[in-house]
């Protein structure tokens, strides 16, 4: 039997796929092709059930500030069953030229993690306060208004911490972040994509940001620096970590403990630029990476590869498949062979041919996983 798939879990791929619809889902398309609804239809949960479940979902994401838009059809006004869902992005987007830097966002990623580790009625004092305080004053609103009845009814889990998590949890975040600022040295095990065992690193973190949904770390690898570097402004000298290949913790070192040449050169080379520059600089070089790796899929219509790809998806033109056939960017062609693998006959590769042999690899070594399980 598949793993149930949480609340939070299936509010995510109802907002994924209210957003990348052009013309908006029916109760009944949304039911029976959302990962978190199907399955249970699938199962035999009734319709009924999975509709008061939909308004329910409808009612959290309202009070998280979501607005999911409905719109009769045109042909039969009224009739429920026709009406259009969709999630209107502009709405709630950030405007275009909204600027933060990286103390801003340390703050703000700072104050998602404390939202997240709050207890249900903690929550609900946060949130209502947080209605309260951007409500509009005047005659009709009071100060301190109550939160609308819909936050009242909404699980507060999931407004505290549902989406929160999905979006920005990283157990190393804090500390490296902390250590960034600080221009603090850490020490962990790191896990990269062409070896199957961990080396220690000690860096000095320059960086902390946020690509593509994931965490990089970018800083000065000590324990890789040449003894004496020609240039110190040598971009060979950094590195850049993905958070989610840190096993266990990072933790701080005490630079006593280094070898004196190579932590004045690391400040050396940290001194070269500011860190808001620095974050700048990795976010470049991301983007750089990003259009150099790019891989053609072939992806199933209306699956949950298709919704969860989203707007990372670009149609190829000028063939029969171009419905279904798509290139995607990608800063790392194994995290991509680990998303696609997750997809199942969802998704093939079409080319490169190293991301379809990493696929297959990964589709041999869990399949044979799934069979020494089942011998047991």
């Amino acid at each position: 039997m598949a793993d149930r798939v949480t609340a939070e879990e299936r509010m995510l791929n109802l907002v994924l796929a209210l957003q990348h619809t052009r013309f908006g889902l029916t109760k009944r398309q949304i039911l029976s092709d959302v990962s978190g609804y199907s399955d249970d239809l699938a199962a035999g949960v009734s319709m009924s059930a999975l509709e008061r479940r939909f308004e329910r979902d409808k009612a959290a994401l309202r009070a998280l500030g979501i607005d999911v838009v409905a719109a009769d059809d045109l042909w039969a006004p009224g009739d429920n069953q026709l009406t259009r869902y969709h999630i209107d992005e502009q709405e709630y987007a950030l405007p275009e030229d909204l600027e933060l830097s990286g103390a801003d966002l340390g703050l703000l990623t700072a104050a998602a993690l404390l939202l997240s580790h709050l207890d249900a009625s903690e929550g609900r004092r946060v949130a209502e306060r947080a209605r309260a305080l951007s409500a509009p004053r005047g005659p009709d609103t009071g100060d301190g208004a109550a939160a609308p009845d819909s936050l009242q009814e909404s699980s507060p889990e999931l407004v505290v911490s549902g989406l929160l998590d999905v979006m920005v949890y990283e157990p190393n975040l804090r500390p490296l972040q902390a250590a960034a600022l600080e221009g603090g040295i850490v020490r962990f095990d790191y896990h990269t994509q062409d070896h199957d065992d961990t080396t220690r690193r000690t860096v000095l973190p320059l960086a902390v940001v946020l690509v593509d949904g994931r965490w990089h770390l970018h800083g000065v690898d000590l324990d890789r620096l040449p003894k004496r570097p020609a240039r110190l402004d040598d971009p060979e000298l950094r590195r850049t970590f993905l958070l989610q290949r840190i096993r266990g913790v990072a933790r701080s070192v005490d630079e006593h403990d280094l070898q004196r040449a190579r932590v004045h050169d690391a400040r050396v080379i940290a001194a070269v630029h500011s860190r808001e520059e620095w974050a700048k600089a990795v976010i470049d070089d991301l983007e750089q990476l990003r259009r150099r790796l790019s891989a053609r899929l072939r992806v199933r219509p209306g699956s949950e590869a298709a919704v969860r790809l989203g707007d990372r998806l670009h149609p190829v033109g000028g063939t029969t498949t171009a419905e279904t056939t798509f290139d995607v960017q990608t800063t790392d062609y194994d995290l991509l062979a680990d998303e696609i693998t997750g997809y199942g006959d969802e998704v093939t590769v079409i080319s490169p041919e190293s991301l379809r042999t990493r696929v297959e690899a990964k589709q041999r070594r869990l399949l044979a996983d799934h069979s020494t399980a089942g011998e047991r």
